[in-house]
């Protein structure tokens, strides 16, 4: 038999159901795709959310250390250095010290928007439940009345400035008097 004859000996409904298997198949083989992709993506975001976490652990130690190092008085013999000499390095030092302060405090900013950001485009694709639009705005008031600052409420609500901003607003409440 040649496939022509095999061909006209298929019913029209037996191959308008093979045609329907093999597009569920397609179907079946693109979900198990997405899936894949999927946790992937999730096993990305949990690796940067470990590094965040790391990252602020180091610069809360490093912080702390600054803090530490300024506290204490220094006790070292100078043996026969000039004191100008040493006032002169101890600058240079706090110099240094309030440069690096300066950027680490700008690389955390950073990160903690990138953060948001990536979250609030997560929440945009359905990955994240929200809270309650009601209890958000409860949240950011008393926070807010409570005498913290904007960014504190943006990183412990995990909401955009933007969003805080808006409540304050709406609420007849200028940021600027904290």
């Amino acid at each position: 038999m040649d496939i022509t004859n095999i061909l006209h000996n298929i019913s029209y409904e037996m191959m308008s159901i093979i045609v329907g298997l093999l597009f569920i198949i397609m179907i079946v083989i693109t979900l198990l795709y997405i899936n894949a992709k999927e946790r992937d993506s999730i096993r990305k975001i949990l690796q940067l959310e470990r590094s965040i976490e790391d990252l602020n652990k180091e610069i809360y130690k490093i912080q702390k250390w600054i803090l530490e190092s300024d506290q204490k008085p220094k006790t070292e013999d100078l043996g026969s250095k000039d004191l100008k000499d040493v006032m002169a390095t101890l600058a240079r030092i706090d110099i240094d010290l309030e440069s690096l302060q300066n950027g680490m405090q700008g690389d955390r900013e950073y990160f903690e928007n990138k953060f948001l950001t990536m979250e609030e485009r997560l929440r945009g694709l359905g990955h994240f439940s929200t809270p309650s639009q009601s209890r958000n705005e409860e949240q950011i008031l008393k926070l807010f009345k409570s005498g913290h600052s904007i960014d504190s409420i943006c990183k412990d609500l995990r909401v955009t400035r933007s969003e805080v901003e808006f409540v304050l607003k709406l609420s007849q409440i200028n940021p600027t008097q904290d």
